[in-house]
């Protein structure tokens, strides 16, 4: 006999208004979805496991780690991506081809003229994690663009919970899937990235991580009493920088968090000299989550086994020499931002 087949049905709710005014509503009504989906068999790749093997690595900097056997077994395969200009495969697995049951809410951006599709991972690393994706027809490739950016940093800026973090992984930094998104999940922990101290870049809202902390980053900072230009200004800057290491072929992450008991956002970019072609689903990768101190691990026993000692080894290894010189491009971007001579200089190490 057969398998009975799922009948598709359309479930995602449509929103037109300003992300600044509806962004905690649209997170209440995911949550809510995001458990009643949680529970339809079959629908995930598996269920998440709220009693997950946990560990907080000794040492200085306390990396979170957590067992996810699940996601490592019954993931779908990672694509492999092979260049930062990746052209779209439409035969190839994309956002477009997910089940509408997936698609739990879509989000008309009245100000950039964006629709925002909020799709569950199927093989989520934590409670609600959901794939952001922006614009899903218009089939853009994994490369960061400005109306992506502000939707996410505005979305972020206005819910009322800290424990909602965002990420993003460029092709050649453990992007799987080539395709724009972001990824939204909950991370109540307290991360290394929550009390990094920063040293200021440039224009009072361009920083780098101080020197003793565990990993090198810029960090761009967005207060409360910013208002529209100086917000605009800022995600303008970080999309310059973004376009530069994409073309300069520098693969990056970046992590997106409220600081707790604070007005800040903090907008992470971190930046690595190695190219990731493909992932090793049994190894430790390294993309957002592990830069930011979450680290999901498939076995048990590495989850033991892993000290603070390995886990700086290894990302200081993608790392490389990439810094220095991506520092002085910030200082080049946000101080002289009409200098297209300047930002566009190419990399060198």
């Amino acid at each position: 006999m057969e398998p009975r087949k799922r009948i598709r049905t359309t479930s995602k709710v449509k929103y037109n208004s300003t992300v600044d005014s509806k962004a905690q509503h649209y997170l209440n009504a995911l949550k809510v979805r995001w458990m009643q989906l949680h529970e339809i068999p079959g629908l995930f790749a598996y269920q998440l496991q709220d009693d997950r093997l946990t560990r907080k690595l000794p040492g200085r900097h306390g990396f979170h780690v957590e067992l996810n056997s699940d996601r490592s077994l019954k993931r779908r395969a990672p694509q492999t991506i092979e260049s930062m200009r990746p052209a779209f495969r439409p035969n190839h697995f994309n956002f477009n081809k997910v089940d509408d049951l997936e698609v739990m809410l879509t989000i008309d951006d009245a100000i950039d003229k964006v629709e925002i599709q909020m799709i569950i991972n199927k093989s989520p690393l934590t409670k609600y994690h959901t794939v952001v994706c922006p614009d899903v027809k218009r089939n853009l490739v994994q490369r960061v663009t400005a109306p992506s950016l502000r939707f996410c940093i505005n979305f972020l800026r206005n819910v009322d919970d800290p424990s909602m973090r965002m990420g993003y992984n460029s092709p050649g930094a453990l992007a799987s899937v080539n395709h724009l998104h972001f990824h939204l999940l909950n991370m109540p922990q307290e991360l290394y990235i929550d009390n990094v101290d920063l040293q200021e870049l440039a224009g009072g809202y361009a920083y780098r991580l101080r020197k003793d902390s565990p990993t090198e980053a810029l960090c761009f900072v967005f207060r409360a009493k910013d208002d529209a230009e100086q917000v605009l200004e800022k995600i303008s800057n970080i999309h310059r920088l973004t376009e530069w290491l994409c073309d300069n072929n520098l693969p990056h992450n970046i992590f997106i968090t409220q600081q707790k008991n604070s007005d800040e956002l903090r907008l992470f970019v971190f930046v690595r000299e190695k190219f990731c072609v493909s992932k090793d689903v049994t190894a430790f990768n390294v993309g957002f989550c592990e830069l930011a101190g979450f680290i999901p691990l498939a076995d048990e026993q590495k989850l033991h086994n892993l000290t603070e000692q390995i886990v700086l080894e290894r990302i200081r290894s993608i790392s490389g020499n990439a810094y220095d010189a991506v520092y002085e491009q910030v200082q080049y971007i946000v101080n002289q931002p009409t200098s297209e001579s300047l930002w566009q200089q190419p990399f060198l190490i």
